[in-house]
């Protein structure tokens, strides 16, 4: 029989600190004081300390002179962040539409399943989960474990970017789950094609949601994507 060891202090620190930081405990811009945390926490600033260090190597947290502080992308780097994912996850919906199994496609459907009942309920940080659920299970089909580590290195800012775009309004939450069915549609269709237009548009959206912006770029449903 072998022993299950409990998890080291810090990783359970940087578990904790991470879920505060996606489910809007700690809003963009603010300081982690680690003496704070720690207090807080009831710990030593030690494992605060490799805590926090694992958060700005994921860029959930980033550097200020001396001071750690919430990332808080700006629309510029929004935009650029969501050009890099454009291009990735457009590949990721390509390999998916061509590989994923029944389980995946099952899994991928299931957090669709689960996000409408979020919206529902009007549990947005469900929603949120279920939807990063999606994609993660997408980026586990495309089975290119390159381009996953490539999507992990933006994947702190995104999530934050992502998070603030979800808490607006069950109607936002709507359009994105819509999206993402038309994604997973294409990809049941086994249609390489449609699936990257169908990414490309929700990508594009996504992009214009988080830059606030009224003016939305093409939707799905008009650019011929069904």
């Amino acid at each position: 029989m072998q022993l299950q060891r409990p998890l080291p202090l810090y990783t359970q620190v940087y578990q904790v600190l991470r879920e505060q930081i996606l489910n809007g405990q700690f809003e963009p811009g603010e300081p982690m004081l680690e003496s704070r945390l720690a207090e807080q926490l009831n710990v030593s600033r030690t494992p605060v300390r490799e805590a926090l260090r694992q958060l700005v190597s994921e860029r959930l947290i980033v550097a200020n002179g001396s001071e750690l502080t919430v990332a808080n992308p700006d629309a510029e780097a929004i935009a650029e962040l969501y050009m890099c994912r454009s291009a990735l996850e457009s590949i990721v919906a390509m390999r998916a539409s061509q590989l994923a199994d029944a389980t995946e496609v099952a899994e991928m459907q299931q957090a669709l399943d689960d996000a409408a009942a979020a919206i529902a309920s009007r549990d947005h940080l469900g929603t949120f989960s279920a939807n990063t659920r999606f994609h993660d299970c997408m980026v586990k089909s495309a089975r290119m474990p390159l381009l996953s580590e490539l999507l992990d290195t933006i994947r702190g800012p995104i999530l934050i970017a992502r998070r603030q775009i979800l808490n607006r309004s069950t109607e936002v939450e709507n359009t994105i789950l819509a999206e993402h069915r038309k994604i997973l549609a294409a990809i049941c269709q086994r249609n390489p094609n449609l699936a990257q237009q169908a990414m490309q548009a929700h990508m594009q959206n996504d992009m214009a949601r988080a830059a606030g912006r009224s003016d939305t770029l093409p939707s799905a449903s008009r650019t011929g994507i069904e």
